[in-house]
């Protein structure tokens, strides 16, 4: 009689815990989450797997006759990097919100076969997990608004009354105006 009782715990137990596993996964795919950033005003996220690192700003060798936004080359633990500061590239006004000046400026590496480059930003926010139904297609109103951004972002999530817009490395790293620093 006993050992039934114990059977039947093992099998509730075991009930329980399939439970929670399919609750958790239903909840993991109703996330998308990325690498939270800024440039200027604008919030921006990428996705997870487009960003190799984030590492603080290092020491850049300077490379003339090279386009303003190229902010210079950079030895990443002997890897040479150029870094692209992305306000001045896109066009949009940089460090011009939360304070912070230099500290908090990052850059996103981009770390593809046939691209290894840095992406200068005013902020990195870490992490940030949105929930799916939150996301919602760029208007065209908005795209506007975004000017030097836009080609680059697919849509935006909303969370307590901002928008975070997803922009993809991957454009950015195909872009021929990108790929192509000389002045």
């Amino acid at each position: 009689m006993a050992a039934n009782g114990f059977i039947q715990l093992l099998r509730l137990a075991e009930q329980g815990r399939q439970r929670q596993q399919r609750q958790a996964a239903v909840s993991a795919s109703a996330r998308w989450s990325g690498v939270a950033f800024r440039v200027g005003a604008v919030r921006l996220v990428a996705p997870l797997g487009e960003v190799a690192e984030v590492i603080s700003l290092p020491e850049l060798a300077v490379l003339p006759g090279a386009q303003p936004w190229m902010r210079g080359l950079a030895n990443v633990r002997g890897r040479l990097m150029p870094v692209t500061e992305l306000g001045n590239y896109a066009a949009q006004p940089v460090g011009t919100a939360g304070g912070g000046g230099q500290l908090r400026r990052k850059i996103l590496v981009i770390d593809q076969p046939a691209l290894f480059a840095g992406v200068l930003v005013d902020e990195v926010f870490a992490i940030q997990h949105f929930e799916q139904n939150t996301y919602s297609v760029l208007r065209s109103e908005e795209l506007a608004e975004l000017g030097g951004l836009a080609p680059y972002l697919t849509g935006r999530f909303e969370r307590d009354g901002e928008n975070w817009y997803i922009f993809l490395l991957s454009r950015l790293a195909q872009d021929s105006r990108f790929l192509d620093a000389s002045a």
